[in-house]
């Protein structure tokens, strides 16, 4: 059932980021950006639909010429794309849409027209014909440039615009675009794609931010400018609550507020058991300007930060002297705490280094990790020297990702010295024992733990990636998602295996921030979690309240489970007896 007006409609999806948000939802087509929703008046719309025809008509006039120039240039044949533009954009079905939903409504013609339009590609996109689901970029074209020439009327206040506090709706969202949402103007978002351990799932927990994804239908359901709550504990988005739904998610947001603050409350206790065990907890980090938040929550410094957001978020790579000063602010705002920094590791889901001539068929088996960094080597050695020289004025530590032998490693290692010479020689700075690490995220590098671990000074188990290679499933992948299971035997006997090679070994993956898995990794041996700000206080109240021997009893038992689900519920049984107040 698509939303109603006045009707409380609640939809369905999968929780990936804890949080409530309440607001006017803002709905987002794939490739491209909403207008702004301003409410009109009955009396508006001859005007309204005027301005819209004279969009039209300076939109066919442009494509006439697209065509007729490629035409001129390379011949009918090429031109011909174009007629499916201009019957598209005369497309009854869409006008007759359009005349219905206008006085329905009573929005901008701008943003009727988008909801209508966006609602037809998803519609296109589901088809089981491959030649009309390819023509929906032509219909995004299209859309894109009706947009641009509709100029906006000048009264009515803004119901969606991006200067209001929201919840984004979407097909999906990248990484990059994670990144750049503003937590003062999004509250929260909801998409119809996405699985609980895409990076742009671990970038909404990074950042606070509620989220719920797999959501079916959703852009066709929703409607720009109604009422939202967004439900990041269940994985809900309500459309046009009632008030008494309203009043039990403000209550509810109150309370979990509450709670959380009384955990704040104990961010200098240290990580330590019941009986004695201490763990480091460190915080993942993805942009420098969070580590005052991650203070307050109590984290003993950055056990990952992931440089590829300030890498590639610019639009052009930062040289040497910019990442170190980027690098030396992080250092020096913590206090004499450890800051790990990983280098680069673009691609599979993450960011793009740079634009590839032919598409991988397989991103996550290509080119990514520690692969890009050594076939671009004087980027990659600006970047080692810029860490290097930030290490001269705090404790710092460099990790390489997607390692998967031992060359990888000596290969690195042989720049890294290249690079200390190189500063040397000009005099500068940096501390000659910087500890030096790897993730293993490949189950050839955690077979391998006990060689690697005599070339390296730590490992940090990044256990998202480590899952997707050893049980063969594509993380991103909706129709495999369900079988990505961190607790497979498989996996837990890699994270097993490479604690044993005896260097600390960290857990920065998922993993460690999901408190009923906690008990496990620290009966494995892990000696420290880096996780999410937000989790910081949670994961501290589960270490605090468990047994080191009784998670060790427990660990052994799961290493010789025979399935996934056993495993967890060994972990989780153990977490709901240990800490029940985190599970209310």
């Amino acid at each position: 059932m698509k939303y109603q007006e006045g009707f409380e409609r609640r939809l369905k999806g999968m929780p990936v980021s804890p949080g409530i948000a309440m607001g006017v939802l803002r709905v987002e087509a794939r490739g491209c950006p909403s207008p702004p929703v301003r409410t009109i008046l009955p009396t508006d719309i001859e005007s309204e639909w005027e301005r819209f025809e004279s969009a039209l008509a300076r939109t066919e006039e442009e494509l006439c010429g697209l065509k007729s120039r490629v035409e001129h240039l390379s011949g009918a044949h090429e031109a011909a794309i174009f007629d499916a533009h201009l019957l598209f954009l005369r497309d009854r079905t869409i006008l007759n849409k359009l005349r219905k939903e206008l006085p329905a409504r009573l929005q901008n013609i701008d943003a009727v027209y988008y909801a209508v339009v966006q609602n037809f590609m998803e519609v296109m996109r589901h088809v089981d014909d491959s030649y009309l689901r390819s023509r929906v970029a032509d219909i995004a074209d299209v859309l894109q440039r009706v947009l641009k020439n509709m100029q906006p009327s000048e009264h009515a206040p803004l119901l969606g615009d991006s200067s209001e506090p929201c919840v984004l709706a979407a097909y999906d969202l990248a990484p990059s675009d994670t990144a750049d949402l503003d937590p003062q103007r999004v509250l929260g978002f909801v998409t119809e794609a996405g699985s609980a351990v895409s990076h742009t799932a671990i970038l909404a927990r990074s950042l606070g931010m509620p989220a719920v994804v797999a959501v079916p239908q959703l852009v066709i359901d929703s409607r720009a400018g109604c009422q939202a709550i967004l439900d990041g504990y269940n994985g809900l988005l309500i459309l046009n609550p009632a008030e008494e739904t309203l009043k039990h998610y403000r209550e509810l947001q109150a309370e979990k507020e509450h709670a959380y603050k009384a955990l704040i409350e104990m961010k200098d206790l240290p990580a330590v058991t019941t009986d004695g065990r201490r763990i480091r907890l460190a915080a993942n980090v993805e942009f420098a300007h969070e580590y005052s938040a991650i203070q307050r929550a109590g984290a003993e410094g950055v056990g990952l930060y992931r440089t590829e957001f300030f890498l590639l978020g610019c639009g052009s790579l930062p040289d040497e002297e910019t990442q170190y000063l980027h690098y030396r602010n992080l250092v020096e705002s913590c206090d004499g705490q450890e800051v790990i920094f990983r280098t680069l590791d673009s691609g599979g889901d993450k960011l793009p280094f740079e634009v590839l001539e032919e598409k991988e068929d397989n991103p996550f088996l290509g080119w990514r990790g520690i692969r890009v960094s050594l076939s671009r080597v004087e980027i990659f050695k600006e970047q080692l020297r810029a860490i290097l020289r930030a290490s001269a004025h705090g404790k710092v530590g460099v990790m390489f990702p997607m390692v998967s032998g031992i060359t990888e490693v000596k290969d690195v290692k042989a720049l890294l010295e290249e690079c200390r010479a190189e500063l040397r020689e000009k005099g500068q700075s940096y501390d000659e024992n910087m500890r030096v690490g790897i993730m293993i995220e490949v189950p050839s590098a955690a077979m391998m733990a006990d060689v690697l671990a005599r070339h390296v000074d730590f490992f940090s188990i990044g256990t998202n990636d480590l899952t997707q290679y050893t049980i063969a499933v594509d993380r991103v992948n909706f129709r495999v998602a369900s079988m990505f299971r961190p607790t497979h035997p498989g996996v837990i006997r890699l994270i097993s295996h490479t604690i044993a090679a005896g260097i600390p070994t960290a857990v920065c993956g998922e993993m460690g921030g999901d408190i009923n898995l906690v008990p496990l990794l620290v009966g494995l041996g892990v000696s420290e979690l880096s996780v999410g700000a937000h989790l910081l206080p949670l994961v501290r109240y589960a270490i605090r309240h468990l047994s080191y021997e009784e998670c060790r009893s427990m660990a052994a038992k799961a290493l010789e489970a025979e399935d996934s689900y056993t495993v967890r519920n060994y972990s989780s049984e153990l977490a709901h007896r240990s800490y029940p107040d985190l599970f209310k």
